[in-house]
């Protein structure tokens, strides 16, 4: 049967026998037992190491294994010719297994004949997917998956110098609904494979294990861990690897939180893990995760980039706070002045830049603006105009907040306590007080706390069992009747909830309710000139944005409409002087940025445009805002930290040419990602 394409493969996989939802015994949490002092695991930034690309053509690594042998690392994994930029390639073309060879994980690379390329004689191969190689018995073994005459199967190929490969004579070692992505660990007195996998035809997206004596004949299908979606057509248990560390073991899987995202979960269990061992995040595509001596790295590659990158795995001691949803951020000041806030490329401190001249385009240069930075910092403005700043201490230890005086000046740093997980979401009620909602580390809850008064210095206790565990730090929009609506993403992407207030500035919603849709990153959410709140998306591994709408101001909810193609995140939204929300969508690995607009306030989208710049990458999704003219500013960073601007020419008009935003390199975040 003809492959279906890795990030799309539907749930129904016809005629095929359902995999059985096994277990290995009580379940084992990651709580159980003492924690150990690094359970926590995030990563250092990543480095571009080897480029598989010729000189006719870009190409790509996706789904890779490396092993060390007689002191030199050997590289394998899936290749394929790039697509245009910001689309996907047809991975039904992915027949063949590059290899190349470095004395260091960082290189220098050196590229080798392919390693294994598809044979449609061998039992019906269509194409050659996730390699994992291990060594056994003076032996490298390759697993991989392919397809073909009787569905998706699990194979063999065996080395004597990772060189030259043979299959395995008896065929497929086992099949399965959409068996692949195979990665082999030695437990105990066995081995395990663990691969990704269906629990049944319209069923659950899982991570699967056999267990072996000899790496030949493996037992029937259990499962290591089932998503808590039953209804996304889209696999976000892709690319699974465990490793073990003081008597804990920790898978990696993904896409989560986008494409080039994987989380990482912990259990005592190796046969079982759930969404309570959450353990943290690693902003990379099909990471793998390897020792070298006592240091620990992962590596990440995919589509949308040339190749390998290496990071330092990191083991800590807290868990890992998540970054801003913008970067840089900007709102208006008590002066009606745009105001920028980044974070330094050098030591991260809070850096601060002004519009002086909205007509003449004139800036102040960055300054410093103090303060602890943990994360980019989060906005609110009060009724009178002035500006609040929210900020994370750096490892998570608390928030603090800086705010305008009256005079254009700025009161001194203060502790703000509370929740320490992200830098909060900020919003206004209808009384003119300002809100805050923070999330606590590792995603186990958020909290509210509400302003005494509009203006005041004073804050309300704050309240702490506001929302339960989340996948990303909560947003927070104002209905058209002033009455505030938060937003947050389940645990492991199955889906949005909110909760509302049931009255202006009064009491919320006992309840949260499901809001359904796609949750592959947290959600954005905005208020059109027609008055309805938009809320955007991502879904899945990023495959498409989409967006849900007012069916009438403050009222209930149109269907899930779909906006972009692929995407890092869920798109950036702003309001235009006419009231059209215009809404711009960064592709993964960030080379191209496509730029939508409402034809009229709450009305229709246009078919959308190329609105980045040719051959620049972004980190991450901009951050658009509006001058006190009414124009719309388009802020993106590059990963080296520069930062561009594109502004409009008029209010609700067309768009000026990108410039330079300053010559001070800020520094570069992944929305979404941990704290580097």
């Amino acid at each position: 049967m003809r492959p279906v394409g890795r990030r799309n493969l539907l749930r129904g996989a016809a005629g095929a026998a359902a995999l059985p939802l096994l277990g290995a015994g009580p379940a084992a949490r990651a709580s159980d037992g003492p924690v150990p002092s690094a359970r926590w695991i995030g990563s250092g930034p990543f480095t571009h190491v080897y480029d598989p690309s010729t000189a006719t053509s870009p190409r790509y690594l996706n789904d890779h294994t490396l092993i060390k042998a007689r002191d030199r690392w050997h590289l394998f994994g899936i290749v394929g010719n790039s697509a245009p930029r910001g689309e996907a390639p047809d991975s039904g073309a992915e027949v063949t297994f590059a290899h190349a060879s470095a004395p260091t994980v960082h290189g220098p690379w050196t590229t080798h004949a392919d390693a294994l390329t598809v044979d449609p004689a061998y039992h019906g191969e269509e194409h050659l997917w996730a390699p994992h190689v291990v060594e056994a018995g003076g032996r490298y073994r390759m697993f991989y998956a392919a397809g073909g005459q009787g569905g998706a199967a699990i194979n063999l190929a065996t080395s004597t110098d990772l060189s030259t490969w043979t299959r395995e004579p008896s065929g497929p070692l086992f099949r399965g609904l959409a068996a692949r992505d195979p990665m082999v660990l030695r437990v105990g007195d066995a081995w395990v494979v663990y691969y990704t996998e269906l629990s049944g035809p319209g069923g659950r997206h899982v991570v699967a294990y056999r267990r072996s004596g000899d790496l030949v004949h493996w037992s029937a299908p259990g499962t290591a861990f089932a998503d808590a979606s039953t209804d996304a057509t889209v696999s976000v248990t892709e690319s699974p690897y465990v490793v073990e560390r003081d008597g804990w073991y920790y898978l990696f899987i993904g896409p989560r939180g986008g494409y080039e995202g994987t989380d990482v979960l912990a259990s005592r269990d190796p046969f079982r893990f759930d969404l309570a061992g959450w353990a943290g995040h690693v902003p990379g595509h099909a990471v793998e995760a390897v020792a070298d001596g006592d240091a620990w790295y992962v590596t990440a590659a995919g589509w949308f980039r040339q190749g390998v990158y290496v990071a330092p795995l990191e083991w800590r001691a807290a868990p890992p706070t998540w970054q801003s949803p913008d970067d840089p951020v900007a709102a208006l000041d008590t002066g009606g002045r745009l105001t920028v806030f980044a974070l330094d490329a050098v030591d991260r401190s809070v850096l601060r830049r002004v519009q002086l001249d909205p007509a003449a385009g004139l800036w102040s240069e960055w300054e410093r603006f103090g303060g602890p930075a943990g994360a980019v910092p989060a906005l609110g403005r009060g009724t009178d105009g002035r500006l609040e700043v929210f900020s994370l201490a750096p490892g998570g230890v608390n928030l603090h907040h800086r705010v305008q005086r009256p005079d254009g000046g700025w009161f001194d740093w203060e502790e703000f306590g509370g929740p320490a997980g992200a830098a909060p979401a900020v919003a206004r009620d209808a009384a003119g007080r300002l809100e805050v909602f923070a999330l606590a580390p590792g995603g186990a809850s958020f909290a509210r706390r509400r302003q005494a008064a509009p203006g005041s210095l004073a804050w309300d206790p704050w309240e702490p069992g506001f929302g339960g565990a989340a996948g990303a730090p909560p947003v927070v929009g104002v209905n058209a009747d002033g009455r505030l609506e938060v937003f947050a993403p389940s645990p492991g992407g199955a889906g949005i909830r909110h909760r509302w207030q049931e009255a202006p500035g009064g009491a919320w919603t006992p309840e949260w309710h499901p809001f359904g849709g796609p949750a592959g990153s947290a959600p954005r959410v905005a208020r059109d000139g027609s008055g309805r709140l938009t809320v955007a998306a991502a879904g899945p591994s990023g495959l498409g944005t989409f967006i849900r709408r007012q069916t009438v101001p403050s009222g209930g909810w149109d269907a899930w409409q779909p906006l972009f193609g692929w995407s890092a995140g869920a798109p950036a939204l702003a309001v235009d002087a006419d009231g059209r929300l215009e809404a711009f969508s960064l592709s993964p690995g960030g080379a191209r940025l496509v730029h939508r607009r409402q034809l009229a306030p709450g009305g229709a989208w246009d078919p959308g445009r190329e609105f980045g710049e040719p051959d620049l990458r972004l980190a991450a999704t901009p951050t658009a805002a509006v001058d006190a003219t009414g124009r719309i500013h388009v802020l993106a960073v590059t990963p080296e930290g520069g930062v561009r601007t594109r502004v409009q020419a008029r209010p609700s008009g067309e768009w000026q040419p990108w410039t330079a935003f300053g010559d001070r390199p800020i520094a570069p975040v992944v929305t979404g990602a941990p704290v580097p």
